[in-house]
């Protein structure tokens, strides 16, 4: 089980869950971070199309992660100054074959057997180079590869930024969605469990 407080307390995610988070880019980043944020043994794998390495990892160390534990995929196109965090860059978000080969060389490295947290951040953004069906197919692999690894996957997306067809159809690809409020978080779906 992975455990998220940041989306209420005592909230656990089944291994091999992925996570829609929806709501304003702002709110959603910063959960997605909170979320994917190590615990224990644990490693995270953040894909990035909204900050920089740079930003993602002073973030995770500001939240106590050792860099150790951290791999980046940097899809900014923006240079990085980050040292002992391992770094894989990309030239656009809209990179999808080229997420997937990092993504894979990531999890080799580190090895299967390691529980790891991944996030995306954001769905949004990678939509503005690829098309809605082309990021439905890729998401759909992706979280197949998510669920066999039993790790927990972690996206973001602002509903506002899309039309209501485009996010029904990316919506489909996830068991569970958690909406981003001013007040509370609204969990719904399957692959998660509050703690009575």
């Amino acid at each position: 089980m992975y455990r998220v407080d940041e989306l209420g307390n005592g909230v656990s995610f089944d291994p091999g869950t992925s996570l829609l988070l929806t709501g304003s880019s702002v709110d959603t980043d910063a959960k997605l971070l909170d979320a994917v944020a190590p615990a224990g043994d644990e490693r995270c794998i953040v894909i990035t199309a909204n900050k920089t390495a740079d930003q993602v990892a002073d973030e995770l160390l500001d939240r106590g992660v050792d860099p150790e534990k951290i791999g980046i995929i940097d899809c900014t196109s923006q240079d990085t100054t980050v040292e002992d965090v391992d770094v894989r860059q990309l030239s656009s978000p809209g990179d999808l074959t080229g997420i997937s080969l990092e993504f894979a060389k990531l999890v080799e490295e580190w090895g299967d057997s390691v529980p790891t947290r991944v996030g995306f951040a954001s769905v949004s953004t990678a939509l503005m180079y690829a098309e809605t069906r082309t990021m439905f197919r890729f998401l759909h692999v992706f979280t197949a590869r998510i669920r066999s690894a039993e790790m927990l996957g972690v996206f973001a997306l602002d509903p506002e930024m899309h039309e209501n067809q485009a996010y029904n159809t990316i919506r489909a690809v996830f068991t569970c969605e958690a909406e981003i409020g001013d007040a509370e978080t609204e969990l719904r779906g399957s692959g998660f469990r509050m703690q009575s």
